[in-house]
Order: structure tokens, then C-alpha cells, then sequence
């Protein structure tokens, strides 16, 4: 079948590695899966917003801690990681209770999103929205945040936010808002 080695030698050779590496790939994955080791880190963002006296949605802005290792003193919602046993909108009910002390209603996924948390390592998340009272009283955590803001889309411009994607998410957000009020 084979007369000539030299010339399947190569094909032989790459098809039993791909079937090795299948398999190493394949057992990875199942011994993560089957030990129960948590391999992925998952964020969630709770894109706060309420709608004004005048009808007109502000969303909550949250300016950084100084001493924080990622983007220090700039403005952000809220947000962080997803727990063991935890849904995607379990987690951003927390972090924003955790980071604001409000309790929102009508939680709705946003789209999605990712965090470059170093030059190699990359997060991905979720940006789910929710509608705070119009009298809601935020209560930060000194830790995480030292400032915030209720802001309209025409005050957005004004504030440093951690990433061009949050803003384009933002004003996607309030834009929606603005059309249903």
C-alpha cells in the first residue's frame, strides 16, 4: 500500500499529531471539567442608569480608586468577576449592591465585552443594564471607588472613561433609553 515511505512519511507523521494533540486537548478539557478546576476568569458590568426629573436617562458613573492596578482614577460602571456557582446576572446584581448599595430592577444583557488585563491575558464579559429609582442613594466602596456621577449623554463627553468600547456601550445604552422615555 505504502511503496514509497518517503513520500507518506510526512502525512503519517502530521496525522498521528494531530490525533495526539486531539487527545492531550481532549483529556484537558475533561479532567478541568470532571476536577471542577475554575481555568476561566468571567466579568460582568451592571450598566446602571435611571431616568431624570425631566425624563431623560443618566447612566452611573464611578470614577477608580487612585491606588487600583487597572486604569487608576478613571470612570467606569460597575463591575468585576463572576463566582463559583454564580449566573452572569447574579454576579452584576452583586457587584453593583458590593460597589453602590443599589438594588435595580429590569436586568437585561447589553452585548458583550473584554478586558485586556495585561499585554497576554485577556477577559471576556458581559454588560447586562438595569434601571435604578430616580432616588436612589449610592453608598461607595471606598476601596474600589472614590467619586460618582449621574450622567446624561450630552455630559458623557466630559468624563475619562476606561475604554472606547465602554463609551460606544454607554451611549448605546442611553440612546435605547432616550428613544423609549
Amino acid at each position: 500500500m505504502f511503496t514509497d515511505k518517503k513520500k507518506y512519511w510526512p502525512t503519517i507523521t502530521k496525522f498521528f499529531i494531530v490525533i495526539l494533540l486531539f487527545a492531550l486537548c481532549r483529556t484537558d478539557v475533561e479532567a478541568v471539567r470532571e476536577e471542577k478546576i475554575n481555568k476561566i476568569e468571567v466579568f460582568v458590568s451592571a450598566y446602571c442608569y435611571r431616568l431624570n426629573r425631566s425624563r431623560i436617562p443618566e447612566i452611573l458613573l464611578l470614577k477608580r480608586a487612585p491606588n487600583r492596578k487597572l486604569h487608576p482614577d478613571l470612570w467606569e460602571c460597575c463591575g468585576g468577576s463572576v463566582q463559583n456557582n454564580e449566573s452572569f446576572e447574579s454576579a452584576a446584581q452583586r457587584q453593583l449592591l458590593e460597589e453602590t448599595g443599589i438594588t435595580a430592577a429590569k436586568w437585561k444583557v447589553l452585548e458583550c465585552f473584554e478586558v485586556h488585563v495585561d499585554p497576554h491575558t485577556l477577559v471576556p464579559g458581559l454588560i447586562f443594564t438595569c434601571r435604578a429609582d430616580q432616588n436612589a442613594t449610592v453608598k461607595l466602596d471606598p476601596r474600589e471607588h472614590i467619586d460618582f456621577r449621574w450622567v446624561t449623554l450630552n455630559d458623557l463627553e466630559n468624563f475619562q472613561l476606561i475604554s472606547k468600547q465602554m463609551r460606544h456601550s454607554i451611549v448605546k445604552l442611553l440612546m435605547i433609553q432616550g428613544k423609549k422615555s
